[in-house]
């Protein structure tokens, strides 16, 4: 009897408990506050991310000297391929890379880059002369062992320059 006694006790006591919270929401108690919110998101991230790290990102900054760029009477364009093993699989797939075309030390835009300049200009009898010509530049990335990014530089009338510069470029990989 005693223990039936205690047996009735325990669960009315639990019952009592359960009722009692059970009544102290309010209908103003409903939704979820600030750092629930924060909480949930915060969970829903780190489950949906796995084991990724959050962000992170690689600055390369890339010199390519006027003997390196090469014409492609195909394209009629001057190319420069620059190794980039920086570019993993990864970061091709799940991140991405910006190119920047850099003006000195404290100027850079970002690639494609059209700019009208003038350049030495050489026609079809020899002749050098100075012409106002749009140039675009442009940067194209290629997965392989190793990446490499492919600078190209056309003159908008697809003609030939005499000696292309040196060009100062940024790569920012980011994951």
């Amino acid at each position: 009897m005693k223990m039936k006694r205690k047996l009735l006790v325990g669960l009315s006591l639990f019952f009592t408990l359960l009722i009692g919270y059970a009544c102290t929401s309010s209908p103003s108690q409903d939704y979820l506050d600030e750092f629930e919110v924060r909480r949930l998101i915060d969970e829903a991230i780190k489950k949906n991310n796995g084991q990724l790290e959050f962000t992170q990102w690689k600055i390369v900054n890339i010199l390519v000297n006027s003997a390196d760029w090469a014409w492609n009477e195909q394209d009629e364009s001057y190319g420069a391929v620059v190794d980039l093993p920086e570019l993993t699989e990864f970061i091709f797939d799940k991140g991405g890379a910006i190119g920047y075309f850099k003006w000195g030390d404290n100027r850079k835009t970002p690639l494609p880059f059209s700019n009208t300049d003038l350049f030495d200009v050489t026609d079809v009898n020899g002749v050098v002369f100075q012409k106002a010509i749009e140039e675009t530049i442009s940067c194209d990335f290629e997965l392989g062992n190793p990446s490499v990014v492919v600078f190209t530089r056309q003159l908008g009338d697809r003609s030939k320059m005499n000696n292309p510069s040196d060009a100062s470029f940024q790569i920012v990989l980011f994951w």
